[in-house]
């Protein structure tokens, strides 16, 4: 059997402020290399600016949005105690807010038939939302923890390439 992990509310408290304190670093540096594009993607319009450079200056934009995306990821998780805590009483809701849709769709009349979907569709919606526990978890597979240290040191890279051509553009 797999040991547990216990973490107190104090110690919680810490790595939430330090996860939080993570995140917008990585929102900060994700936003650096996405404005280095900017440089960069001037740089390659000095000998006109052809397909290919269209295509390199959007694939710079992926490493900074893979950043993004771990950052959203990582934030879900640390909201996850929060989630666990409000689920008794959301999935009560959405109970009884289906109920309330079945009794109004027996005696509903045809027109009325779009407001009902529409009312199914919120509360199935979410539904959908209290299930999705998991998802955030998929941030932390060794995959995705690979690809997301990968793409901060292509946003490192990103954001010094942009530099230099941001001198380059100055000098020149």
């Amino acid at each position: 059997m797999a040991p547990r992990i216990t973490l107190s509310t104090p110690q919680f408290s810490t790595l939430r402020r330090v996860l939080e304190g993570l995140v917008r670093t990585l929102r900060r540096l994700a936003l650096v290399a996405a404005l280095a594009v900017i440089p960069i993607a001037l740089l390659f319009r000095r000998d006109g600016f052809d397909t290919l450079d269209a295509i390199v200056s959007i694939a710079l934009l992926a490493p900074p949005a893979i950043v993004l995306f771990f950052a959203r990821g990582v934030l879900q998780v640390v909201s996850l105690p929060d989630r666990f805590r409000r689920m008794p009483g959301e999935g009560q809701e959405r109970v009884t807010e289906l109920a309330r849709v079945a009794g109004d769709a027996r005696t509903a009349r045809l027109r009325s038939a779009p407001l009902l979907l529409w009312r199914l569709r919120s509360s199935i919606g979410s539904v959908r939302d209290v299930a999705g526990i998991a998802l955030p978890l998929r941030v932390f597979t060794p995959g995705f923890l690979t690809l997301a240290a990968f793409a901060a040191f292509g946003c490192l890279f990103v954001a010094g390439a942009g530099l230099i051509a941001l001198i380059v553009l100055a000098t020149g």
